[in-house]
């Protein structure tokens, strides 16, 4: 099975009340049963951590919810990729310069490219760049 690469507008599904979404709750059980399937760069901890603080500062979530989520997202079996060398930086800022995205949605696609995987999102522009590169995305 091809791997999958996480953006953070996927998995802030696992965890915002309002966003949840059946096809959401699949790919988290998959998560949480299939090692090596799941990837992400090693800035989707801090952007997952930034979704839940301010879904609490937006009174989406309580405190209480903000933890719940910190460990539910701790139980998911992501293998996350080291912070890039100046290599891949620069691969990093080529596709955001040519496809338009922030250097940090540009990192999830050099990884799915890397991978050769598929990408698991819910942003359009960054559905649209992989697309444009040739990835299989899923998208709900």
């Amino acid at each position: 099975m091809k791997p999958i690469v996480i953006d953070p507008s996927a998995a802030a599904a696992w965890v915002m009340p309002d966003e949840r979404l059946a096809a959401a709750n699949d790919l988290y059980a998959q998560a949480r049963t299939m090692p090596d399937l799941f990837h992400a760069p090693l800035l989707w901890l801090w952007e997952m951590g930034n979704v839940l603080v301010m879904g609490h500062r937006r009174k989406r979530l309580t405190a209480a919810e903000v933890e719940q989520g910190l460990e539910l997202l701790a139980s998911a079996l992501i293998v996350f990729d080291p912070a890039p060398n100046p290599h891949r930086r620069s691969q990093i800022a080529r596709l955001s310069l040519t496809h338009d995205l922030t250097f940090y949605d540009a990192s999830y696609l050099e990884l799915v490219l890397r991978l050769n995987g598929r990408l698991a999102s819910r942003d359009r522009k960054l559905l649209d760049a992989a697309a444009a590169c040739g990835i299989a995305c899923l998208s709900f």
